[in-house]
């Protein structure tokens, strides 16, 4: 799997998880975004997630969302498991505390903050788009003056169509 010499000569300072992940693909030949079970990919996909979430510092769903970015189906709770095993994976495999040994990593990596910009533009993205809804685009055409009249109409509207279809949402 891994010779000794290539393990000390590998020392970088790894900063972007898809970094780690191809350092990982390079030093052991094994895709870690492979859909297997095969027990060797499992081992050192286990190596990745505990990096991510010990070294990166990157939350659960962040991790699969990583994953599933690369091809790999897997969800937080695949990469819990994934974690809480790494304990038992490294006492069987030696190589994976190598591995894990090689690694360094700065201080101040914030990933979480790089996946809360994402989250936000995403977010923004879907605001964007419900403000293109006709209702929405015709209620932003009513005068500020008039706003109350509207917001009176339109709650009777509501109460007739509850009346009328028997639907028991109520606006206020």
């Amino acid at each position: 799997m891994l010779s000794p010499t290539k393990i000390k000569n590998t020392m970088n300072t790894i900063i972007k998880p898809i970094e780690l992940a191809k350092k990982i693909e390079e030093l052991t030949g094994l895709n870690v975004f492979e859909n297997t079970r095969r027990r060797n990919v499992i081992e050192v996909r286990s190596l990745l997630c505990h990096l991510l979430r010990s070294k990166l510092k990157m939350r659960w769903t962040s991790i699969a969302y990583f994953f599933q970015e690369n091809g790999k189906h897997i969800t937080h709770a695949t990469v819990i498991n994934s974690v809480n095993t790494y304990p038992s994976n490294k006492k069987f495999n030696k190589n994976l505390a190598r591995l894990e040994n090689i690694f360094t990593f700065k201080d101040d990596i914030h990933i979480d903050e790089i996946n809360k910009v994402q989250y936000l533009e995403d977010r923004c993205e879907k605001l964007q788009s419900q403000l293109d809804l006709p209702l929405v685009k015709l209620v932003k055409r009513i005068p500020k003056h008039r706003e109350e009249e509207a917001l009176r109409f339109v709650r009777n509207v509501v109460k007739s169509f509850e009346w009328k279809y028997n639907e028991k949402e109520i606006v206020e």
